[in-house]
């Protein structure tokens, strides 16, 4: 019997964001009403020999030259009257084969995202250390209130994915607070990470009372709270599969009753700029929150690095270690198993210096931390300051195949005072040296002590946030604030005004994730932050 070629095709899979649906075209439509056989038997259903210029978007397999016509009776339009597997071919030839969706499963455990992950975090996509299972294993035993919400998206022959999160009631610590992204302060004074305080803030702290603790708990945080990140990784380059993540979490967490959804720490990067656009495609606001300090290591040593600075700031790096070298001190660096009996003191160092800066973790947060760092066999080691048979001050750094975390500074400032010197000569001059020597690429050296980092040539990158309540008819509002936030925070920062981007392509890019340029923050602290 005849049949007509390509009357079916193969069922695709359904796109995460929002499409449009178009209607078929070309040989793999429908077949033709019967008034116009005429027609047909005058021109292949691919164009005629006298095809006229049709619209641009009329393509597909048709845009192929027609096979040579064959015995009347003998094919359909396109092929052998003798179907093709449909999975295997398309209407006019082989088709590309597509990826499946992947399958996500969301709300789990941290044991059962490491099972449905085959026993690790997948390492493809470079992750931080603050998405791996020891860090995120001590963030669950040392923050209180906090239920594991991980999400796994599988898509077969080894393509996985994986997304951490936590659901907070009301009153979490301040960072993992959704409000704080508003502008909001809690009435005990404590402050989030590297907060912004402008006169915006004192009013949005009302306007965000106004709302009510319902519109926003239970919230759901992307990412590792105690980590200052949020990030997916997976198994391969394939963002798609960080939007597989997206397109389940927020439709499951809504069902279970969540009433925000925030990812707070949104650095620059092809994943994270996924994360933001399936935010935003279910009603999410985005918004500028701070920046990072980046260093890539371009050249063969320390001394070639140095000499590439110009000669003001050799100059200054070479004061700051001269002052460190007069300080009365003695530096030595410990690494992994060795910093086993030294947790307690620089967990004790490391707490002094969040108290002085408002920072939100506690003496809990960082010795579990530290703990499980060592304990999961992490590449942790710690640059510590002896004064006399004391240690006064400790700098601690995670390395994560080539690249160098600068994660906790910790200083006694009774026994060396505010400008020993000290801090630049162990939170960055000597892991910079020692990167150099391990062949390290980059280093992130975190916010906090701008100027310093800049002065060695750190770059800035930028960190960006987005909110989502749940709550459809809050959401103005709630865009009104956390944009008035991030301008504040721009302006207490000392942050350039963005460019306007002058090309098409560019100002699409703008106005789903604003400008790309970098934002030079000015000096909070003097030495180290709050956040590192």
């Amino acid at each position: 019997m005849s049949t007509t070629c390509c009357s079916t095709t193969a069922e695709e899979p359904a796109p995460v964001l929002p499409v449009v649906e178009t209607a078929s075209t070309g040989c793999c439509s429908a077949p033709e009403p019967a008034e116009k056989a005429a027609e047909e038997q005058a021109s292949s259903c691919c164009g005629s020999e006298t095809e006229k210029p049709g619209p641009a978007e009329a393509s597909g397999c048709c845009d192929a030259p027609a096979a040579e016509p064959g015995p009347a009776g003998d094919s359909g339009c396109c092929g052998p009257a003798e179907p093709e597997p449909v999975a295997a071919s398309g209407c006019c030839g082989p088709q590309e084969e597509r990826a499946e969706p992947a399958r996500v499963r969301t709300g789990l455990s941290l044991d059962d995202a490491v099972a449905a992950l085959g026993g690790g975090i997948p390492q493809a996509t470079d992750p931080t250390p603050y998405a791996q299972v020891d860090w995120l294993t001590a963030t669950e035993e040392s923050l209180k209130g906090a239920k594991a919400w991980h999400t796994v998206a599988d898509r077969g022959e080894g393509d996985i994915a994986f997304l951490p999160g936590y659901v907070f009631d009301v009153d979490p610590i301040v960072d993992a607070d959704p409000r704080t992204l508003l502008g909001w302060q809690p009435k005990d004074g404590t402050a989030a990470c590297c907060s912004a305080t402008s006169s915006c803030c004192e009013s949005a702290t009302d306007a965000v009372e106004a709302l009510g603790s319902d519109a926003f708990f239970p919230s759901l945080l992307l990412g590792s709270p105690l980590g200052y990140r949020s990030e997916a990784t997976a198994s391969v380059e394939d963002p798609l599969l960080v939007a597989d993540l997206v397109d389940h979490v927020v439709p499951a967490a809504i069902e279970a009753g969540i009433r925000s959804i925030t990812a707070p720490w949104l650095h620059d990067s092809a994943y994270s700029d996924v994360l933001a656009l399936a935010l935003q495609a279910y009603g999410g606001d985005l918004a500028f929150h701070g920046e990072n300090n980046l260093l890539d290591l371009q050249h063969d040593s320390y001394d070639a690095y140095l000499a590439s600075l110009p000669a003001r700031k050799r100059r200054r790096v070479k004061e700051d270690r001269e002052r460190a070298d007069d300080s009365g001190t003695r530096i030595e660096r410990k690494d992994r198993e060795e910093l086993r009996p030294l947790i307690g003191r620089i967990t004790e160092l490391v707490t002094q210096n969040r108290q002085k800066y408002e920072g939100g973790e506690d003496e809990a947060h960082i010795g579990a931390l530290l703990t499980g760092l060592v304990e999961g066999g992490a590449d942790i080691r710690a640059y510590l300051v002896h004064k006399d048979d004391a240690v006064v001050a400790a700098s601690v750094t995670v390395r994560r195949g080539k690249r160098l975390f600068v994660k906790w500074a910790g200083f006694d400032y009774e026994a060396l005072g505010e400008r020993s010197g000290v801090y630049f000569e162990i939170a960055l001059d000597r892991p910079l040296r020692d990167a150099f020597a391990e062949g390290v690429t980059a280093i992130e050296a975190g916010p906090g002590a701008d100027e310093a980092k800049r002065l060695r040539g750190f770059r800035p990158g930028r960190i960006r946030s987005v909110v989502l309540v749940t709550d459809t008819a809050l959401r103005p509002k709630v865009a009104e604030l956390h944009a008035a936030y991030g301008q504040a925070r721009r302006e207490t920062l000392g942050a350039d005004a963005e460019e306007a981007p002058t090309t098409a392509i560019g100002r699409l890019k703008a106005k789903l994730l604003g400008s790309t340029a970098h934002e030079p923050i000015q000096p909070l602290q003097p030495e180290g932050g709050c956040c590192g």
